[in-house]
């Protein structure tokens, strides 16, 4: 019987949630901004470059940035979200608004991100 990825390669798995969650750079309470993320180049670019590496220790077949030929809006944010509650982390949001130093208002999404035991 074939050994499913979650079993083989557990310690792996949570080195990439590792990194990745590094690479959100959260604040205290486990948040980010998507207005962040969004506008973060070095970020986005980051999370796709690890794809290579998430496929040796996920199933990737059913997140939607892995599929050849399908338009994704944000690969990164559905990378993230994908790979962590993959690992029980639980992915909540709300609609924020932040002030821009030019003053205007941006409405945008705060994700916080939880672990599930």
């Amino acid at each position: 019987m074939r050994v499913k990825l979650c079993e083989k390669y557990q310690i792996e798995r949570e080195e990439i949630c590792k990194k990745l969650i590094d690479i959100l750079q959260l604040d205290a309470d486990n948040t980010f901004l998507l207005y962040d993320l969004d506008n973060d180049i070095a970020k986005q670019t980051a999370i796709l470059n690890m794809k290579e590496e998430i496929q040796n220790c996920f199933a990737c077949s059913t997140i939607s940035s892995f599929k050849p030929n399908f338009e994704c809006k944000r690969p990164y944010l559905n990378i993230v979200k994908s790979i962590l509650r993959q690992q029980n982390y639980i992915f909540n949001s709300i609609s924020n608004v932040i002030k821009l130093e030019s003053g205007e208002s941006k409405p945008t999404k705060k994700y916080y991100i939880f672990r599930n035991n």
